[in-house]
């Protein structure tokens, strides 16, 4: 070898990327749009059952409090999404998809153990709320914590699993 024989004859590969722990760190994320998806549509194969004659009478309604029922998680959702925004800046996206399940558990376990019709409200907007909140945090976590040769199909995660949460609840149901 003389000198003027390069040492490396092969141009510089570029470095593998392991994507294991992105994609769990993601997956963990998207199980708020799951809740997201599920919970958007919890209204529709429970009101027939809640407005039958079959119902307790205390968790009964009427047209207008199913209207209510349906709607209220519209409004707990724009409140969750606009709350996320503040609290995406103040405490970072991570800790916003954490905090989404306080609202979520609290929510369901009021709707779960419903003895009168405003804790069934109740619920129901504070699941609209936590679904607003991962619905304003998920997606900007997923593209921060992406790299740019998987960012596109990570970024799409989110609204399939929402959709997966929906199809789930259906399939569950026992609407006859």
């Amino acid at each position: 070898m003389d000198e003027e024989t390069p040492l490396l004859t092969s141009t510089p590969s570029k470095p593998k990327i392991n994507n294991s722990k992105l994609f769990l760190a993601v997956f963990a994320a998207v199980l708020g749009n799951f809740t997201f998806g599920y919970s958007l549509v919890f209204s529709s194969p429970v009101l027939p059952k809640l407005k039958s004659p079959d119902a307790d009478p205390r968790l009964r309604m009427d047209t207008v409090q199913a209207a209510w029922f349906g709607s209220i998680y519209s409004l707990g959702a724009a409140a969750g999404g606009l709350g996320a925004m503040l609290l995406n800046d103040l405490i970072g996206r991570k800790l916003s998809i954490m905090m989404s399940a306080i609202p979520s558990t609290i929510g369901y376990m009021l709707m779960g153990g419903a003895v009168d019709l405003w804790m069934l409200h109740l619920g129901r907007f504070l699941t609209g709320v936590a679904g607003g909140m991962t619905a304003a945090s998920i997606p900007v976590y997923i593209s921060e914590i992406s790299h740019k040769t998987v960012r596109g199909a990570l970024g799409s995660c989110p609204q399939i699993t929402a959709v997966i949460g929906a199809l789930v609840l259906y399939s569950l149901s026992k609407n006859k």
